[in-house]
């Protein structure tokens, strides 16, 4: 356990001066010093460099890299005690739903009572040195004027220190880094289109791992997260280093209508906006209002469902005849299920039995 204080190297030479019988002056004269560099050694007001720890190793036979190590372990503690008191001063930047979060990722094991301590892993989790270089990596990493206006106009309030902890957690997985070594190619991903809705069309417990292993042929990566709990998104398109683009999921809902969807609006968004911008997809609907997420809807409807659109599905309620549909369109029946609910054609009851659990 770390000390709450730091021991002066000055505090040894005098028990050297008690134990020895000499005084300070005594001690200056045999150094060459004045009596005042003796005293204020002794009150740990001046530092004992390599050279005075040489002249003193002479005097009192205390090898100078001890002395050496006597300094540097006080100015260690010094610095200690003054980082503590930074966190201490800083602790409401890491509020209990991110401690919580942090210890179920392994990131500190600290507790409410170790407040400087869950600060300093918090830290270590994003590789920051102080919170203020923290907040400066915020501010990076939402700098555009939309990402600043979906923070704040999220009815869902959106925790800045837990989207930043799923964003980190998301950084650290095989798949984030593997992602760095891909080349994208935007003109082959619009190629693969059709291929990939076909794929989703009929969806099975391979589809999740089907599809990232055709994204990335096109230097595209697809990742789930586990979220923190009532994490308001459902995920995020990010570019990494400005040239790797990454969906980052929750998968938090698992139905197979759902993650169609997602996947498609999320490459709307690769596909068409400004690379290097960061999307969040909120889980209420009231923060999806913005330009460009109204683009990837009309993307993912277009590649999804055609001309069309929903049209085909309206007025439908059978199991039957939603199947039916959706075959015709070439779609999975609970991707059909789920925009019809959405769109209020189907009562949340019916169609549930067409959709598709692709959770693990």
């Amino acid at each position: 356990m770390d000390r709450n204080y730091a021991v002066a190297p000055g505090e040894y030479l005098a028990e050297w001066l008690d134990d020895e019988h000499f005084t300070q002056q005594q001690l200056a004269d045999r150094l060459g010093w004045s009596r005042k560099r003796v005293n204020e050694i002794v009150g740990g007001r001046a530092p004992i460099s390599a050279e005075a720890a040489i002249q003193l190793e002479r005097v009192t036979d205390i090898p100078a890299d001890s002395w050496l190590r006597f300094e540097a372990a006080y100015r260690a503690d010094l610095a200690r005690l003054h980082d503590a008191e930074q966190l201490l001063a800083d602790v409401d930047v890491v509020d209990a739903r991110v401690a919580t979060y942090l210890r179920a990722l392994g990131a500190t094991t600290a507790t409410a009572r170790s407040k400087t301590q869950l600060v300093a892993d918090f830290l270590r989790f994003h590789r920051c040195g102080t919170v203020a270089a923290y907040r400066e990596l915020v501010d990076e990493q939402f700098r555009s004027e939309f990402q600043l206006a979906a923070l704040k106009e999220s009815t869902d309030a959106v925790d800045e220190g837990l989207l930043m902890a799923w964003l980190r957690a998301g950084e650290l997985t095989s798949e984030y880094e593997a992602a760095r070594t891909l080349a994208f190619d935007q003109e082959c991903l619009r190629a693969l289109l059709p291929e990939l809705r076909r794929r989703v069309a009929t969806p099975d417990d391979r589809m999740i791992d089907d599809v990232r292993a055709m994204l990335r042929a096109v230097g595209v990566t697809l990742q789930l997260v586990d979220p923190p709990a009532s994490f308001p998104l459902h995920g995020v398109t990010r570019w990494i280093d400005g040239r790797h683009p990454l969906i980052q999921q929750t998968g938090r809902r698992g139905k197979d209508g759902f993650i169609i969807w997602m996947l498609f609006h999320e490459l709307g968004h690769i596909l068409n906006d400004p690379r290097g911008e960061i999307h969040l997809e909120f889980t209420s609907s009231k923060t999806r209002n913005s330009h460009a997420e109204k683009q990837a809807n009309q993307f993912a409807m277009a590649t999804l469902f055609g001309e069309s659109g929903i049209e085909p599905f309206d007025g439908l309620e059978r199991d039957g005849d939603i199947r039916r549909v959706a075959q015709e369109v070439g779609i999975s029946p609970g991707l059909a299920v789920f925009q019809m609910h959405r769109a209020r054609l189907l009562a949340y009851n019916r169609g549930n039995q067409l959709c598709v659990d692709l959770r693990a």
